[in-house]
């Protein structure tokens, strides 16, 4: 994946866990990004597992390495408001 140096990602893990509890917030995020009109300035991805199972589902902001854990769409909604918009 090719990354423009304004672009940010936000990689979601996709262990067994974090794969299992992270749909809800990843749509929330995904549908922000269009409704903002951001396709081409955000993107989401996933990343391996983390070894973070724990404190699933489990997020990391680029570039500015941002980790966040047990991410909800209350969390995903602050996540979007703070490090995307």
């Amino acid at each position: 994946m090719k990354k423009k140096n304004d672009e940010k990602i936000i990689f979601f893990c996709n262990g067994k866990k974090c794969g299992k509890y992270n749909k809800d917030p990843k749509d929330y995020l995904k549908k922000k990004i269009v409704e903002f009109g951001l396709e081409d300035k955000v993107c989401v991805s996933k990343m391996d597992c983390q070894g973070m199972c724990k404190k699933a589902p489990v997020v990391c902001i680029q570039p500015k390495d941002v980790w966040k854990k047990e991410v909800s769409v209350k969390k995903a909604k602050k996540i979007f408001e703070k490090h995307i918009l």
